[in-house]
């Protein structure tokens, strides 16, 4: 149901709601669905929603924005064959001070409108050394740009030389148009009135 806080809506609802969801939006199959919950339960076992918000302490959780968004950004990294591990040392590491906001500016944008535009805020990974990384206990470096951007931040990204300490290697990520997604395949009403009257009777 929603809630408000600081004047904000929000929303809260179960676990299997935002399982369902995440199901429809990643396609995950019947037969991996057991897997899929399992990889999502062990991270949140392993602190994915914060130190507030570790299951087993004898309340069920409920799940709001910043919960869900947690979950989407380990399934977007685990898309792009990065591992727990590292999304774990993200969320411990960037959630509060950028992760977070760039999952806020992306619903923002996502809400103005049912289809990408030149707004839509992309997750990126620009000269992401995922092997070097891991060997070093070094933390990627996530950032965010708007669509419109991307073609230049990818240009500057692909330029770099063999003087340059970043290499030319990029991940980058749609985030509003997968929070879309999400929404679209939540059995709850996670959107604002006037996008849910805009999305009646349409499917992704």
């Amino acid at each position: 149901m929603p809630v408000c806080r600081n004047k904000t809506p929000m929303f809260e609802t179960s676990y299997g709601h935002v399982e369902a969801a995440l199901v429809r939006a990643y396609g995950v199959t019947d037969k991996t669905v057991g897997a899929f919950r399992g990889r999502l339960g062990n991270l949140q076992k392993q602190g994915l929603l914060g130190p507030k918000n570790m299951p087993g302490r004898g309340a069920a959780l409920r799940y709001g924005p910043d919960q869900f968004h947690r979950l989407i950004f380990a399934c977007e990294l685990f898309e792009c064959g990065i591992g727990p591990a590292t999304a774990l040392t993200l969320v411990e590491a960037r959630w509060e001070n950028r992760i977070a906001l760039i999952f806020r500016k992306a619903e923002q944008a996502a809400a103005k409108r049912d289809q990408p535009g030149p707004d839509d805020i992309v997750m990126h990974f620009g000269g992401i050394r995922l092997m070097t990384h891991s060997l070093s206990d070094a933390i990627p470096n996530v950032n965010s740009c708007a669509l419109a951007k991307l073609p230049e931040r990818m240009r500057d990204w692909m330029h770099m030389g063999i003087e340059d300490q970043v290499p030319a290697r990029a991940l980058t990520v749609n985030l509003s148009s997968r929070l879309r997604v999400f929404h679209r395949r939540s059995p709850i009403r996670t959107l604002p009135r006037s996008r849910r009257r805009r999305n009646e009777g349409k499917d992704e």
